[in-house]
């Protein structure tokens, strides 16, 4: 979320009847759809913040982009260049900013303003912008939690080996061992899958957030304050990053991981419904400043791990390979690091089933929707049946190990949910339906949203081509 995402979730009510899937989950009285209510509502992070004010809101905002994808930002530095990367960051993150002040232009044309990202799809483009924009949805949120199982069962797999053994790897760990883990970690998700027990983790999605910030704040402390006094650090040696790089597939595997760390469109509604004062200036204050704070925050920890490590960025000095993440860069005898990612283990697990939720509407919203000839209609009997969101939860699990196993490289899996899910949800969907609603704004402003979607297009086709081909 962002992927990775900041996801707080509400007392939970589970329904089995259809009529019931599209009412709110927190309050009847907001117009608010209860996939993105969920994203927001009940946020522990914000109990010393004032709700309804912009400090809330600049903070929820940015909390939904933060996650364990910031510590592949120095890779994606490394391999883009030092000046091409940063300005990458900045256009990434004017270009998210841009396009949810799209969506509120869109909002705002309607009396009363329509406060949800899916009634909006639907106003402008009817069942399709509905089922549209449900699937993408899903699909970000399904490979979003595939890419945090990634992350977290590298780290459990070689955090153990170390403890016990003083070495990790992959040679010292079979595929059975490692599967095993991944058995373990989803079937403790699994067990808070279930509406009654989701309610619990209510924080911890916020829990998750404070461990990777306390994370980026040591990281890049111990690069000022440890490395560079000694002398370690790479400035202008040989082992500097270059300023940009020459080769256009570098640019084209790395700019969906950069969009993936820019998702607050998916609590924007229910944020600017939980404004004291719901106005166009109010809701661009805390837009504006979160993205402000998130690309502070990105290039901080990503030009400091740059300026440190050098093109040694991606490299585990104590097993000689090359990093999964940012992380693996300080050696596992730095134990403040090392625990804090124990830590970053149990949070990000138990956020498994907090993004598993709204992901399991998604996809009943789109089943929903779903036009299947009458004959054929087994929409209303699969959602009635009792057991459908844990056969989904299920067979979300085993795509989710099929998706680790497919991608070897952790930026590239980060990239694909930033390409065709970050990318749709965030950059392209939003562009369509301002189109779509604001007809009599100029021309040349529609004619550059129309330019944007076609860049996001290329970025995704791109990406696609050079991780496939």
């Amino acid at each position: 979320w962002g992927f990775t995402a900041l996801l707080p979730v509400p007392e939970m009510v589970h329904s089995t009847n259809p009529e019931r899937l599209t009412e709110p989950i927190l309050t009847e009285e907001l117009n608010v759809s209860d996939t993105e209510s969920n994203f927001h509502g009940g946020h522990g992070g914000t109990i010393f913040l004032k709700a309804g004010r912009l400090p809330a809101a600049v903070y929820t905002l940015c909390s939904i982009s933060l996650g364990v994808g910031v510590f592949l930002l120095p890779l994606v530095m490394k391999s883009m260049g030092l000046i091409t990367g940063t300005i990458a960051l900045l256009v990434f993150g004017w270009w998210a900013y841009w396009c949810q002040m799209q969506l509120i232009d869109a909002s705002l044309k309607f009396q009363p303003p329509i406060y949800s990202y899916e009634d909006l799809a639907e106003t402008a483009f009817g069942s399709f912008g509905k089922a549209a924009l449900a699937f993408f949805m899903a699909f970000n949120l399904l490979v979003g939690n595939a890419a945090h199982m990634k992350t977290v069962v590298h780290l459990l797999r070689d955090l153990l080996q170390w403890f016990v053994s003083g070495e990790y790897g992959d040679s010292s760990f079979s595929r059975t061992k490692f599967m095993a883990l991944y058995v373990i970690l989803l079937l403790i998700a699994l067990a808070f899958c279930t509406g009654s027990r989701l309610n619990a983790l209510r924080h911890a999605s916020s829990a998750s957030v404070s461990v990777v910030l306390i994370l980026c704040v040591w990281c890049t402390g111990e690069c000022m304050f440890w490395y560079w006094p000694k002398g370690q650090h790479e400035f202008s040696s040989h082992h500097a990053v270059s300023l940009a790089s020459g080769n256009w597939r570098d640019y084209a595997a790395n700019l969906p991981a950069i969009a993936f760390t820019f998702s607050g469109t998916f609590c924007l509604f229910p944020v600017f419904k939980e404004l004291e004062v719901r106005s166009y200036e109010n809701i661009h204050s805390a837009v504006f400043w979160s993205t402000v704070v998130c690309c502070l925050g990105y290039l901080i920890v990503s030009v400091i791990g740059v300026l440190t490590f050098g093109d040694r960025v991606d490299h585990d000095p104590f097993a000689d390979k090359s990093a999964l993440n940012y992380l693996y860069v300080f050696p596992p005898d730095h134990y403040v690091i090392t625990c804090l990612c124990f830590v970053l283990v149990i949070t990000i697990t138990l956020l498994y089933p907090v993004i598993n939720f709204p992901m399991l509407q998604s996809i009943e919203k789109f089943v929903e929707v779903f036009p299947v000839p009458a004959s054929l209609d087994f929409k209303t009997a699969f959602l009635e049946w009792r057991y459908h969101r844990f056969l989904l939860t299920v067979l979300g699990m085993v795509f989710v190990v099929f998706l680790d196993l497919v991608f070897s490289n952790l930026v590239e899996l980060f990239g694909f949910c930033g390409g065709w899910g970050v990318g749709f949800v965030v950059y392209i969907i939003p562009s369509c339906i301002y189109l779509k609603v604001c007809k009599d704004d100029p021309f040349l402003k529609r004619a550059a949203v129309f330019v944007s979607i076609c860049a996001m297009l290329v970025v995704i086709i791109s990406f696609t081509y050079v991780t496939f081909a």
